[in-house]
């Protein structure tokens, strides 16, 4: 891949991330080398640290930089919920220009200590002609060394085939036990590691603070970023019950990569951090429910 002939667009929701910003910022530096033109996109609400000016400050210096501010969004409780807002209005962005969807990659990108981890610009040209090595390759995600810590995006139908957070609650709930007791035995025992020494994972959805994708992909996609799905609860009566779970927004859209016939991958030699004695709550599913 010729670099002088790649366009990258680089997004991602921003809140209160002052504090990685300038390892987060250097590493899309580092990347943006290798393209003939990028473009920055980001969408921030309600940052009440120097979230905006560090990121104004340094978009000022770009010819192709855009804050969006969405102030008032944490009126919505529910983070799955913001979080679909904030994505879908940078997608909307780039389907809508005429010039940015002509782009070759979207390398969306968490904001926060997931991506202060210092990426090889190297692996990414190759993971990069790897996406272009077929015409199905979609996109890849990144791995950390240790525990892959983004148990609730990614789909395998080995590793994780559905949404583990609701395994925790349907075992607890079902059973009548504590939640420690649900999460040892759903969610603890589906915990993994990837080597990077290991080939590309096809997967039905991840994410892990990085995804590339091949733009033609997202610009087609007629899944948007989607943070909520309606839960009914089994019951004995004849009345049932229901509620409104969160889910993590980035699985529904990648699946609709995948009904495009594209092909996803952790790339397990692409590397944005270390999770070592990674741990996760227990009860981290009772934040999933509303409504």
């Amino acid at each position: 891949m010729e670099s002088k002939k790649l366009k990258i667009i680089f997004a991602g929701a921003v809140q209160n991330c002052a504090n990685y910003l300038p390892l987060v910022l250097k590493n899309i530096e580092e990347i943006s080398s290798i393209a003939s033109e990028s473009s920055y996109i980001f969408v921030e609400n309600d940052s009440k640290d120097k979230t905006k000016s560090v990121l104004n400050n340094w978009g000022s210096k770009k010819d192709n930089f855009r804050l969006i501010n969405l102030d008032g969004l944490n009126k919505i409780p529910i983070r799955g919920l913001r979080l679909e807002y904030a994505r879908n209005t940078y997608l909307e962005i780039i389907k809508n220009n005429k010039i940015l969807s002509n782009y070759d990659f979207l390398f969306v990108m968490d904001m926060d200590d997931a991506s202060k981890y210092p990426i090889d610009k190297k692996v990414i040209k190759k993971g990069l002609n790897f996406l272009n090595s077929t015409v199905e390759n979609a996109a890849i995600f990144a791995n950390q060394i240790g525990t892959y810590y983004d148990m609730w995006t990614i789909r395998h139908s080995k590793y994780c085939p559905n949404d583990v957070w609701e395994e925790v609650f349907d075992y607890a709930r079902i059973n009548e036990v504590s939640d420690e007791e649900a999460y040892k035995n759903t969610f603890a025992k589906k915990l993994i590691s990837f080597s990077k020494d290991l080939p590309p994972i096809e997967v039905n959805s991840a994410f892990g603070g990085l995804g590339i994708y091949k733009l033609k992909f997202v610009v087609n996609n007629l899944n948007p970023y989607l943070g909520s799905k309606i839960k009914i609860l089994d019951s004995k009566k004849t009345i049932e019950k229901i509620c409104r779970w969160q889910v993590c927004e980035h699985v529904h859209f990648n699946y609709g990569i995948k009904a495009q016939g594209g092909k996803m991958f952790i790339y397990p030699e692409l590397v944005n951090g270390q999770n070592e004695g990674l741990s996760f709550s227990p009860n981290f599913y009772k934040s999933c429910i509303f409504g």
